[in-house]
């Protein structure tokens, strides 16, 4: 029976030493959205110039802060332009953080001419951006993780959507 024993514990330890620390391979999906609807009498501007932010749900984490500050590249490609900043999460329920360096595509509606003409009287023309996020600094429950995810915004007069997807190692 000894010896059983003895085998077993030999197999267990062999096992452990095999697995290695908890979660050292384990990927954490980032899937997050938000749709939010501003009622133009009640619009004022979250965030001050050359900055976006806002909210948006985190699958398995809540609701988390986003603020991306604008980088210095904005050059024309066509009708769109090639965008550069950083971009931060902050998890509302414990503070975590989650940010890295962000590269993408926005494209506006149309003119300048006819953006700044119905910016006076509306929310604006629709615009999107598709941008590539990798994230190289994390606290909190995000802290040593990196990875790299997809954000995806739009808007349309007064209602902005956005997706997130990607994933940490």
């Amino acid at each position: 029976m000894r010896a059983l024993l003895v085998g077993v514990a030999a197999v267990l330890a062999t096992a452990v030493a095999t697995i290695g620390p908890a979660g050292a391979s384990t990927a954490l999906t980032l899937d997050g959205s938000f749709n939010t609807v501003t009622v133009k009498p009640q619009y004022v501007p979250q965030c001050p110039h050359g900055i976006e932010c806002g909210s948006i749900e985190l699958s398995g984490f809540g609701t988390a802060d986003w603020v991306y500050v604008f980088g210095p590249t904005f050059d024309p490609i066509g009708h769109c332009f090639n965008v550069d900043g950083t971009i931060t999460f902050t998890l509302r329920s414990d503070g975590s953080e989650l940010s890295g360096p962000l590269t993408g595509v926005f494209c506006p509606g149309p003119s300048g001419t006819a953006q700044e003409q119905s910016g006076t009287i509306s929310y604006g023309n629709p615009f999107h951006e598709d941008d590539t996020i990798t994230f190289t600094t994390g606290t909190g429950q995000f802290a040593g993780l990196t990875g790299s995810a997809v954000f995806h915004t739009f808007s349309a007069g007064a209602r902005a959507r956005g997706t997130l997807a990607g994933t940490l190692h």
